[in-house]
């Protein structure tokens, strides 16, 4: 589904083509993506990685975009090692004198923000080591300037129905408020559903 077909069918469902509605259409779109996010933050569309290398002597990194960190690998003699994650205070904790620095082997996500999420090493880098942050973050959503999307080709039915909810909310219509956030909720179900199917079939050999 791609950009244009969705407009029409969120009019054609909701039986409005007023210009106020259409010229909310993008907004509604960008929320109704925003709540796919939260729900189902694991699609293949929100996965996304950095790379980069480690400053001697320096524990904490913002990795763009990022707002959720999946997991951080750093790179040892041509080998990649996965940190521990841990809560802040664990690591100070752990290792209470950042100024001592050796090779990472755990991290914490300390901040988010629009501009992403900052991790901290511990210990504090003793090297120029190499690193890759897989995360999650929002896709570059549907719009008049983007007409297709992952969501839009691979999630039809969770996106149209997140749209018609957020539509409907815009549109201050509860009956139908309450009918398309039911119709969301069962096809984010499914989805994840499908996902465990998935998940299952890659680690039983497609039995």
């Amino acid at each position: 589904m791609n950009y244009s077909a969705l407009v029409t069918q969120i009019k054609n469902f909701l039986e409005d083509d007023s210009t106020e509605f259409s010229d909310s259409i993008d907004a509604i779109i960008d929320q109704a993506e925003e709540k796919i996010f939260q729900r189902l933050p694991n699609l293949p569309a929100f996965r996304q990685s950095a790379t980069g290398t480690l400053a001697d002597g320096t524990a904490s990194y913002t990795i763009s975009n990022a707002r959720i960190v999946r997991n951080v690998g750093v790179t040892v003699s041509s080998n990649v090692t996965y940190l521990d994650h841990r809560v802040d205070s664990y690591l100070r904790d752990y290792w209470p004198n950042a100024s001592t620095t050796g090779q990472p082997i755990m991290y914490s996500t300390d901040s988010a923000s629009a501009s992403g999420t900052t991790i901290t090493l511990a210990p504090t880098p003793n090297s120029n080591y190499s690193y890759e942050v897989e995360f999650s973050a929002p896709a570059t959503g549907l719009s008049s300037g983007n007409t297709t999307s992952w969501l839009g080709t691979n999630a039809e039915n969770v996106l149209l129905s997140a749209c018609l909810y957020e539509a409907s909310a815009f549109l201050k219509a509860p009956e139908t408020v309450t009918l398309y956030k039911s119709q969301f909720d069962e096809a984010v179900q499914l989805m994840q559903q499908e996902m465990l199917r998935d998940y299952a079939s890659e680690y039983n050999g497609g039995i």
